[in-house]
């Protein structure tokens, strides 16, 4: 009868450090999801439309997409045909280069989407004058206060933004576990507050959304016309491998 060689402490310490790091990896891998990345393709000169891109690659197809979306500012909704959404499905057994891949979907969304920026005189204008990222940690995702143009020192009074979430049943989710929620955004300017947003049911184009932040706000303050704005709220849906990030944009004047 062979007796087995007593473990050390130290050797137990270092199973428990891999057994943790194992863990760390297993869990990372659960929450994974993919974060659309953005483009400000901006104002028109006039300030009546605003455009913006998002594009990355999904989680669990690695399919590279591009949707890039034309909205009426004064109205707050798409000027048709957009949104223009492109996604190509990938064969990887030749081999898979990501960069690539998406920068071609990126290209040919553009050919689909670019007469239709000419014809709305999108032309990059307008600042950012807010921007809060999902990596930045010490804002507050749910307030957002600035000055709505860059002079030194303001000559006016600032720009708030508060946004609220709030429970709300969104088609199937709940049998995905999903605990969807709707919001309300306010804009407060010159002593006034206004609601931009106040969801009274989650639109299924939202794909089970569980939490949202303001992300950045534009102005532009064009010479022959009123001022405009757009903020970007990022949400957060359920995904096929965990939170996926997308934007939704809000404009009007100010």
């Amino acid at each position: 009868m062979f007796l087995a060689k007593p473990i050390s402490i130290v050797s137990l310490l270092r199973l428990a450090t891999a057994a943790a790091a194992g863990l760390f990896v297993l869990v990372s891998a659960a929450l994974a999801g993919d974060t659309a990345r953005i483009q400000v393709l901006g104002f028109s000169k006039d300030g009546n439309r605003f455009a913006f891109e998002q594009y990355g690659v999904q989680d669990g197809s690695g399919f590279p997409y591009s949707e890039i979306f034309i909205l009426d500012v004064a109205k707050d909704r798409w000027v048709k045909p957009s949104p223009f959404r492109r996604r190509d499905e990938v064969d990887d057994s030749q081999g898979y280069d990501e960069d690539a891949l998406l920068a071609a979907a990126r290209a040919e969304n553009r050919a689909v989407a670019q007469p239709h920026l000419r014809d709305n005189g999108i032309a990059g204008k307008g600042l950012t004058v807010g921007h809060n990222p999902h990596s930045e940690l010490s804002s507050n995702p749910h307030r957002m206060v600035v000055n709505p143009y860059d002079m030194m020192p303001p000559a006016d009074d600032p720009l708030q933004l508060d946004l609220t979430e709030y429970p709300m049943a969104s088609g199937d989710c709940a049998s995905y576990g999903a605990d969807t929620k709707g919001f309300r955004l306010t804009l407060t300017y010159h002593g006034k507050t206004r609601v931009l947003n106040d969801d009274k049911k989650v639109p299924s184009s939202r794909n089970c959304p569980l939490r949202y932040r303001i992300e950045r706000i534009l102005t532009h303050f064009p010479d022959n016309g009123p001022p405009v704005f757009a903020v970007l709220v990022q949400m957060e849906s359920h995904g096929f491998e965990g939170p996926d990030r997308r934007y939704l944009a809000i404009t009007g004047l100010l």
